[in-house]
């Protein structure tokens, strides 16, 4: 049986990323208390973000980062045996630095 982190889905991960990239986006800019952080220059921990989520999504958040670690497993998995786009030091695995992937870029 594979460990949990193997379990992957591709679409839903997608969906997350997209959500989080808005939604962490317009914590950072309507929320007093992350915008005090910022200004103040004390360093922003992305706890500090997860923290200011609903419960929702942060159950959200959590389900994501496994679906991270899912791809990350995948990725160096791929890459050992030789399949998949190989790693490269300023894009990581499978991303291209080609304005015609943009739609398609993750965090």
């Amino acid at each position: 049986m594979k460990p949990e982190f193997w379990e992957w889905n591709a679409e839903r991960y997608l969906e997350l990323n997209d959500y989080f990239r808005i939604r962490i986006k317009l914590l950072l800019e309507s929320d007093p208390y992350l915008q005090e952080l910022i200004s103040a220059r004390e360093g922003l921990q992305l706890s500090h973000i997860t923290d200011r989520m609903t419960q929702q999504d942060q159950e959200m958040w959590l389900e994501f980062m496994r679906l991270d670690e899912a791809k990350f497993y995948r990725d160096i998995q791929n890459h050992l045996e030789g399949r998949g786009t190989p790693y490269n030091s300023r894009t990581g695995f499978g991303k291209s630095t080609s304005a015609e992937n943009e739609d398609q870029t993750t965090w």
